[in-house]
C-alpha cells in the first residue's frame, strides 16, 4: 500500500478540491428590443408573409369650392409594409451517462442556457432591423457616422436629446408607453447623460428628493417625455467613427414605429428531447438534445415615428 505525505511538498494527493453545487449566474444583457414593436401573429395555414397596410391621409383640403362644380377627385393611398417570417434555433447533444452521472443538474442548466441565448438572438434580430432606420440624427455638427468622434461635443447629451424628441413630434408620432417615447440606451451612453449638467439641474431641482430621484438611484428613467431602457444590446458600430472610433446607436421609438411577428401555432420554445426519443437514431438509448426554435420577423412600419441618435461614448471601446 502507497501511503501520501502529508509534508509540506506532499498534500496534493490526499487533498481533494471541494467543488460546489452552487452554480455562478451568467451575465446577460437586458433584452428590450422585442417589447416596444407592434406585435402580429400568423394563424395556421395562411402562409409565411404578413402585410401591414396604412391608409394615408390626404392633404388639407384648402381651395374653396366653386359654386355649383365638384372639385376634382381625392386618389386614396395605401402603404404596405410585409414581413416574411424565419426560423432560428439551435440544440446540444448530451449522453445518457452525462444525464444521469453529472455533478450539475445538466437538463435544467442547459434548458435555462438556451432559454436566454434563444432571447438574446430574437433581440439582436429585432435591433438589427430597427437600427436601419432612415431618420437619423447625427451628433452635433457630424455630417456623418465616418466624422463622428474625437469630441466631447459628439456625446448623448440633454441637446440630443431634446433634438430627438423634435423630431418625432413634428413628424406626428405619438407616445409609446404612459404618453412617453421610448428610448433604447446603452450604459454607457446613460454615463455620458448624467455628466450633462443641464441633466443634472433637471434631476435635483425638477425631481423631488430622495431615493426616487435619478441621482440616488443611478437610473436615467423617464426624462424629457422619453422613457429610456438601458441594454448592453444597444447597437454599436464599432471603429466606424472618425478615427477608428465607436459609434453608438440611441434608438427613440414613437407607437407603431416596427411591428414583430411570430406564428400563432409554432411560438418560441425550448425543447427537451429525453435519451431514447430518437428512436433508431439512437439504436441504444444514449443519446438526448437541448435545444430551442423560434419563428421571428421584424419590420419598420414608418420611418418617421423613430430616431437614430449616433454618437460617441466617454468610456469603453467596443463594437457588436
Amino acid at each position: 500500500m502507497v501511503m501520501d505525505r502529508l509534508g509540506e511538498d506532499g498534500m496534493s494527493n490526499g487533498m481533494k478540491q471541494f467543488y460546489s453545487r452552487l452554480l455562478l449566474e451568467r451575465a446577460m444583457p437586458n433584452w428590450v428590443h422585442n417589447e416596444y414593436g407592434l406585435k402580429a401573429g400568423i394563424p395556421r395555414g395562411n402562409g409565411k408573409s404578413l402585410e401591414w397596410r396604412r391608409y394615408e391621409r390626404p392633404s388639407a383640403a384648402t381651395t374653396a369650392l366653386t359654386e355649383g362644380t365638384p372639385p376634382s377627385e381625392t386618389q386614396m393611398t395605401v402603404a404596405n409594409v410585409q414581413a416574411t417570417i424565419q426560423q432560428y434555433g439551435a440544440y446540444t447533444r448530451h449522453s445518457e451517462v452525462l444525464q444521469l452521472q453529472n455533478y450539475d443538474p445538466y437538463i435544467g442548466q442547459m434548458t435555462e442556457v438556451f432559454g436566454e441565448q434563444m432571447a438574446d438572438t430574437l433581440d439582436i434580430l429585432t435591433r438589427n432591423v430597427i437600427v436601419a432606420g432612415t431618420t437619423v440624427q447625427i451628433a452635433t455638427t457630424a455630417a456623418s457616422r465616418g466624422a463622428v468622434g474625437g469630441t466631447t461635443a459628439m456625446r448623448m447629451s440633454y441637446a440630443e436629446i431634446r433634438e430627438a424628441v423634435a423630431t418625432l413630434k413634428n413628424q406626428n408620432a405619438k407616445p409609446l408607453v404612459d404618453n412617453k417615447y421610448v428610448g433604447i440606451i446603452h450604459p454607457y451612453a446613460e454615463y455620458d447623460i448624467f455628466a450633462d449638467t443641464n441633466v443634472l439641474a433637471s434631476f435635483q431641482y425638477a425631481y423631488p428628493r430622495g431615493p426616487q430621484n435619478p441621482l440616488a438611484k443611478g437610473e436615467i428613467g423617464d426624462f424629457y417625455g422619453v422613457r429610456w431602457v438601458v441594454t448592453t444590446n444597444a447597437r454599436v458600430f464599432g471603429s466606424q467613427g472618425a478615427s477608428g472610433a465607436d459609434v453608438y446607436a440611441t434608438m427613440v421609438l414613437g407607437r407603431q414605429a416596427y411591428g414583430v411577428v411570430d406564428y400563432d401555432q409554432i411560438g418560441a420554445r425550448v425543447l427537451v428531447k429525453p435519451v431514447g426519443s430518437a428512436g433508431g437514431l439512437d439504436p441504444l438509448d444514449q443519446m438526448g438534445t437541448v435545444g430551442w426554435k423560434a419563428a421571428h420577423a421584424c419590420a419598420i412600419l414608418n420611418q418617421n415615428f423613430m430616431v437614430r441618435i449616433e454618437h460617441t461614448v466617454g468610456l469603453g471601446t467596443e463594437g457588436v
